[in-house]
């Protein structure tokens, strides 16, 4: 059944608006979660801000429901029931600020801003119950659509623009950033793991630290403060490793209250699976064959 034409001007005037604050859209099968297969044949890659083309979907199928997408910076955390939402604003208060329209099943969509450089993957599903969406790569469903059975999609807490939007609180971005690790196997430490290479080790980590390009900050400060945190087990100095990456991040820009937050939380997660190194015998032995396959190629 089409919608009066009243009604097809009041859904064009709403499209528009999401157009106005920022967003693309992409019109979906009516009743259903997926893309037009006549009006969009190619998806997700046709999603859209131009007036002209929104105009010409929904004219010619008023019935077509509304998909957003969210652009790069803009994290959309698409939780599927309930209890899991009031478990994640039990848990970072902040959220409740942010822009959200309530699902079918009771869930949420949650639209945050991601801090400058920071990237996720959308097919990591980093928390129980969350899918991230957004990101100029993965949309969502959106008022005022309605599904097979009636049910549809409300705003709770009305949309805003990207550089409007609330950050991702810096406890959940760094759940996201880095999901917890499987267990692994019992671990020994190994005999005679010397301080001094240790330090070495984590002067190694601060350097790549400290040379990472802009777009790459978090995620490299994260992936050394955990590779440093399995360092603790052999023997190396907490307070010694915290200081050293949170000097080397600062060099490239990030806040003292953003990289230290990251780090502690990084040392933490690298305690708890500890690297397994060689021990000193087995490197003398890797060395000492690399020399002596040099000398019989002719190299010094």
């Amino acid at each position: 059944m089409r919608f009066p034409k009243a009604n097809c001007t009041t859904l064009l005037a709403v499209l528009q608006r999401y157009v106005r604050l920022g967003y693309a859209v992409l019109p979906l099968v009516p009743g259903e979660k997926r893309p037009h297969f006549r009006l969009a044949p190619h998806g997700l890659k046709e999603a859209t801000r131009d007036p002209a083309t929104i105009t010409r979907w929904w004219r010619s199928c008023p019935e077509a429901g509304v998909g957003i997408l969210a652009p790069e910076g803009v994290l959309v955390l698409d939780v599927d029931q309930g209890e899991v939402w009031e478990a994640l604003r039990r848990d970072f208060p902040a959220l409740e600020a942010a822009p959200r329209q309530k699902t079918p099943k009771g869930g949420v969509h949650l639209f945050l801003r991601l801090p400058e450089g920071v990237k996720l993957s959308a097919s990591v599903r980093a928390l129980e119950g969350v899918d991230l969406r957004g990101m100029g790569r993965a949309y969502v469903v959106a008022a005022p659509t309605r599904l097979a059975d009636g049910r549809g999609y409300t705003w709770e807490v009305p949309l805003t623009p990207p550089e409007a939007l609330p950050p991702v609180p810096q406890g959940l971005l760094l759940k996201l950033l880095l999901p917890p690790p499987p267990p692994r196997p019992a671990w020994t430490p190994v005999e005679g793991t010397s301080p001094k290479r240790l330090r070495a080790l984590l002067e190694a980590y601060a350097d790549r630290v400290a040379r990472t390009p802009e777009g790459q900050r978090h995620n490299t400060l994260i992936r050394y403060a955990v590779a440093a945190g399995g360092l603790l087990p052999h023997g190396l100095d907490l307070r010694e490793a915290e200081e050293a990456l949170v000097a080397a991040a600062m060099s490239t820009g990030l806040p003292e209250k953003e990289a230290r937050a990251a780090v502690e939380w990084g040392l933490e997660k690298g305690r708890q699976r500890p690297l397994v190194l060689p021990s000193p015998r087995l490197v003398l032995s890797i060395r000492r064959r690399l020399r002596e396959g040099g000398k019989r190629h002719g190299r010094a």
